[in-house]
């Protein structure tokens, strides 16, 4: 009987302490409450997410106040492109000019023409794979570079097929197979 009056007593215990550390801890839980719905607080918060805002609008605005001058820019752009009459082939004989001087060879070329929603420019998407050593490739790309057409280059990738010579023929020591994607403009006629 001893021992059940004990082990009663023990486990009042235990629970009178579990209740007032429950009652600390909701306490303690509705001071943070109270602090996170501080007046002065959240007062710093919304101000600051205005003057965020205030600041967006400010920019658009400046930028929209540019778009005459940007748009006058483009249209000086438009003019200094080839007109659309000499298409793909000046393109072609571009790259094999520059490919010839950087002794790299220009294969599997492949266009495609998009046409631009609201200006008079045509955009053309090329698509070839470069062959020859890394230097020459760097050289085929900093000549394109300097060509007085615009290209832009959208991405080159290190092709895995080791052969460049066709029908199973290796490549040379130090040739690499690179793909290119790029592109070009035009001027409609």
């Amino acid at each position: 009987m001893r021992d059940f009056k004990l082990q009663k007593a023990i486990i009042l215990t235990c629970l009178v302490l579990l209740l007032m550390v429950d009652a600390g801890l909701a306490f303690y839980d509705s001071r943070i409450a109270l602090k996170a719905q501080d007046p002065e607080s959240v007062l710093k918060v919304q101000t600051k997410q205005l003057n965020d805002m205030k600041a967006d609008v400010d920019r658009a605005i400046r930028i929209k106040a540019r778009m005459p001058e940007v748009d006058k820019y483009f249209d000086q752009f438009e003019t200094t492109l080839p007109p659309q009459g000499k298409g793909y082939s000046m393109l072609s004989e571009e790259l094999d000019g520059i490919a010839r001087e950087t002794h790299v060879q220009v294969k599997d070329r492949k266009f495609q023409k998009k046409e631009i929603s609201g200006r008079n420019v045509d955009e053309i998407e090329i698509e070839a794979t470069l062959d020859g050593d890394y230097s020459g490739i760097v050289r085929f790309l900093n000549r394109l570079q300097r060509s007085k057409n615009t290209y832009v280059v959208d991405s080159l990738g290190l092709d895995s097929d080791k052969s460049t010579g066709g029908q199973g023929a290796q490549a040379a020591p130090g040739a690499v197979k690179v793909s290119l994607r790029l592109r070009s403009y035009f001027r409609k006629a």
